[in-house]
C-alpha cells in the first residue's frame, strides 16, 4: 500500500497566544492530497502553553518526530526552516486614540529633532555666508537675507528627504512597490534581533 505523501513547510517565526498550546498549524503549513490527514496533522500539539509572554524555539526535527510518532506510515518531506522562533504574545486590543497619540508624539519629536539637526549643521558650515556669496555672484548685489536662494533651497531639502526615503514619486509601478531605505533598515534590524533571540533561547535550552 502506497504511503500518503505529506509536505511540511516550517516558518522561520510564529506568534502564539501564551495561554494556548502550540499546534503545528500555528508554525507551519501542511500539504497533502488526503484532506483528513492534512487536518489531523495540523492539529498535532508541538508545544505547551506559556503562562506569560516570552520567546521560544522548536527544532524542525522535533516536529517531524512528533508527526511520525503519531502517523508512522506517511512519507514526510520537510521544507522551509530548520527551526522556528516562537513569540508568545497576547493579542493586543486596538486603541485608535492611543495609537494616534503615540504616532503624533513620535512625529513631533522627529520633526523638531530633524529641524535642530539641520539648523546646527547649517550653522557649522556657515550656510548663511555661502548664500550671501552666491547671491552676490549671480546678481552683483549684497543681501544678508537672499530669499531668492533660501526658499528654493529649503524646499529642496524637504523634497530630497521625501525622494530618498520613498518611491511614491516614481512613475514606475514596479519602483513604487520596492521598499524604501528605512523599510529595509527596519527589516534588517528585525532579522538581526530575531536571530539574536533565537540563539539566546537555544543556549538557554542547552543546545
Amino acid at each position: 500500500m502506497a504511503k500518503d505523501k505529506v509536505y511540511l513547510m516550517i516558518n522561520n517565526k510564529a506568534t502564539v497566544d501564551p495561554g494556548k498550546p502550540v499546534y503545528l498549524r500555528d508554525i507551519g503549513t501542511v500539504y497533502s492530497i488526503n484532506g483528513n490527514l492534512k487536518r489531523d496533522i495540523e492539529n498535532i500539539r508541538v508545544g505547551e502553553k506559556h503562562n506569560k509572554e516570552d520567546w521560544g524555539n522548536i527544532e524542525t526535527l522535533e516536529i517531524a518526530q512528533k508527526v511520525l510518532s503519531k502517523y508512522p506510515n506517511i512519507d514526510l518531506d520537510l521544507l522551509g526552516e530548520g527551526e522556528v522562533l516562537i513569540e508568545y504574545k497576547s493579542k493586543e486590543d486596538k486603541k485608535p486614540l492611543w495609537e494616534f497619540i503615540k504616532v503624533a508624539f513620535v512625529c513631533i519629536v522627529l520633526f523638531f529633532g530633524a529641524g535642530l539637526a539641520i539648523i546646527n549643521f547649517h550653522e557649522d558650515v556657515n550656510t548663511r555666508k555661502t548664500m550671501e556669496e552666491l547671491y552676490y555672484t549671480f546678481t552683483g548685489e549684497k543681501n544678508k537675507n537672499p530669499l531668492l536662494l533660501v526658499i528654493p533651497y529649503s524646499i529642496g531639502i524637504g523634497a530630497g528627504v521625501i525622494t530618498f526615503f520613498t518611491r511614491i514619486l516614481s512613475p514606475s509601478q514596479r519602483r513604487r512597490k520596492e521598499p524604501g531605505r528605512m523599510e529595509i533598515e527596519l527589516y534588517l534590524y528585525d532579522k538581526d534581533m530575531e536571530e539574536s533571540i533565537l540563539n539566546d533561547t537555544k543556549n538557554n535550552k542547552g543546545f
